[in-house]
């Protein structure tokens, strides 16, 4: 009877409320000011009966379906580990997101509570750095070491040791960080004078292509290069004085280099295509639902559809075995076509792997993460020749390079698929609500709001495209392991100058990393730290540091002896990044 009583007192109040006027939306609470203007349309977020759906988060906060939001893209993000990823519940976003707690509340503020859930419950408990722990860190692509230049810059300076950081290291005009380090800033005063970072010994003028050649091949940078620049004799060709970022050094340096490793370097050209063909993917997905008309919209889902069921087909054919048969027929259309554009190399290769796809037994143990690069780059590079046989096949073939380069070792077909599957089925079920809202007339949130990640794409796909177009020395006929070994020798005869200070590995420098962030998962800032200590209070030892590959960071226990109860913030927010960038 208690309960009964108490629930008529209650109606008898909302309906006296009723007869009042009062007939907004009951609420626990006021939303934050960035939701103001959707506070009395609760369909906007909340699905009846279910609570706040995540789907509706992501309506306004990933409007290009990217999926970045979502608990697996988190894990992802924490792990790099699609399995991991796969298995990742799915948590609500209010779990973390909390609404309803006033106009000045934030919603990126998250509790630590929260992340203690699945993580470690204090900063006293926080593991070492991942980059710490790890032994197979990339180096940076530079010979590089602190001591030298240290006492360099005392010798010039007058500076004391702990005030040289500031030298090279400088703040952003704008920002709370420093900028990148730049061979122009700060190299150039010491490493190239006059403009000259050194020579060029002779080479043979059979393995490099000449000035002229450059320019009728378009070669970008070429027009500030001048004829009495170039000493050529006795079938060689020398250069006295060489620039920075040299045009004719780079471009012969990329021929070299695909001469002498062929597949190396069809690796990286597919590697970057791959990239390229995701991030178009991802742009041309990005048009946001809410510029979709009803009519885009169920043709967006019927695509998603066919996709999902696509996939699902896929994966009981895979169980089945039929997959196997499905694969072994298209390699033998591969083939044919290579055989019939005469390019016998390659289509001996599809053929082993076709032999090996039909052949009968439990099938091969999984490769070893080496063995597994390797034939990675040999279908890569089979991928380069289908699309030359055949131009018409190149948007399957881009295809096939974006699948490729996402696979991980030891992960098998059925895990990519059931993957794909999901991912499908996440993005029908978003365009599905879309279209319920639309019959109940939602309207939809604004388009403006997917600019940012619009142009954060686009500066990422002309970046891989321009990284792509300076590896575009044309297919060459494969050579014999020693002329491989001359263009070697001379690869490493032409970067003497560069090898000073750059990695060269085979034919090919290495790729510069010394201004990339080391802690990838993490936003730090150097400004705010600056004001409490210098750079040795983090960086002790940094001085006398010989090897560019040196941290010289403590590590945690830096970041312990300041953020402590009491002292300074330790909230995971303050450090942390909880959701994967727009570019991955």
């Amino acid at each position: 009877y208690p309960a009964l009583i108490a629930g008529g007192v209650v109606g008898l109040l909302l309906l006296g409320a009723h007869l009042l006027g009062a007939r907004g939306a009951l609420s626990p609470g006021g939303v934050t000011t960035a939701h103001s203007t959707i506070d009395t349309q609760c369909e906007q977020c909340h699905t009846p009966g279910r609570g706040v759906s995540n789907i509706r988060c992501q309506r306004c906060h990933d409007p290009s379906s990217a999926g970045r939001l979502t608990a697996a893209a988190h894990v992802l993000f924490g792990s790099s580990d699609p399995r991991k990823a796969a298995a990742a519940p799915d948590l609500a976003c209010a779990r973390c997101h909390v609404e309803h707690r006033g106009r000045r509340a934030s919603l990126d503020r998250v509790e630590d509570v929260q992340c203690a859930r699945c993580h470690f419950g204090s900063l006293g408990s926080h593991p070492e750095f991942a980059v710490l722990r790890s032994s197979t860190r990339a180096g940076p692509g530079l010979k590089f070491g602190h001591q030298k230049h240290v006492e360099e810059v005392m010798k010039q300076s007058g500076l004391a040791s702990a005030q040289t950081c500031l030298q090279c290291h400088q703040k952003r005009p704008t920002g709370r960080d420093f900028d990148p380090i730049s061979f122009d800033l700060h190299c150039a005063s010491c490493h190239a004078k006059e403009g000259s970072i050194g020579s060029a010994d002779p080479v043979p003028l059979t393995d490099v292509v000449d000035l002229e050649g450059l320019r009728a091949r378009g070669v970008p940078g070429v027009a500030a290069l001048r004829p009495e620049e170039f000493e050529t004799a006795r079938g060689k060709v020398a250069r006295p004085s060489l620039r920075h970022r040299d045009p004719w050094v780079l471009f012969n340096l990329d021929k070299l280099r695909a001469e002498s490793d062929p597949d190396g370097y069809a690796a990286e050209r597919a590697r970057l295509q791959a990239r390229i063909a995701s991030l178009e993917r991802r742009l041309a997905a990005a048009t946001p639902l809410a510029g979709l008309d009803r009519n885009g919209l169920e043709q967006r889902a019927a695509a998603l559809e066919s996709e999902s069921r696509g996939a699902a087909q896929r994966l009981a054919a895979v169980a089945s075995g039929a997959d196997v048969r499905a694969g072994a027929e298209r390699l033998g259309e591969v083939e044919a076509r290579l055989r019939a554009v005469g390019d016998g190399a390659a289509a001996e290769e599809v053929a082993r792997l076709r032999g090996s796809a039909g052949a009968s037994g439990p099938g091969p143990a999984p490769l070893g993460t080496t063995d597994f690069e390797a034939r990675r780059r040999e279908v890569l590079a089979l991928l380069d020749s289908v699309e030359a046989a055949d131009p018409a096949l190149r948007p399957r073939a881009q295809d096939l390079r974006r699948r490729l380069v996402s696979l991980v070792p030891g992960e098998n077909a059925a895990d990519v698929l059931a993957r794909v599957r999901d991912q499908r089925q996440a993005a029908l079920a978003r365009v599905r609500d879309e279209l319920r809202l639309r019959d109940q007339g939602v309207a939809p949130p604004r388009a403006v709001l997917l600019d940012a990640d619009r142009r954060e794409l686009e500066g990422a796909l002309a970046e891989a495209r321009a990284q792509l177009a300076s590896r575009s020395v044309p297919a060459a006929m494969p050579l014999a392991p020693e002329e491989q070994q001359r263009r070697r020798e001379t690869a490493n005869v032409l970067a003497a100058a560069c090898a000073k200070c750059h990695v060269l590995s085979g034919a090919a420098l290495d790729t510069v990393r010394a201004a990339r962030p080391v802690l990838v998962r993490a936003r730090f800032e150097h400004a705010p730290h600056l004001l409490q200590a210098d750079c040795a209070r983090c960086h002790a030892g940094i001085e006398a540091s010989t090897v560019s590959r040196d941290l010289n960071f403590k590590g945690i226990q830096s970041c312990r002896e300041c953020h402590r109860s009491f002292r300074v913030s330790q909230d995971c927010r303050e450090c942390h990044l909880f959701h994967p960038r727009v570019v991955p």
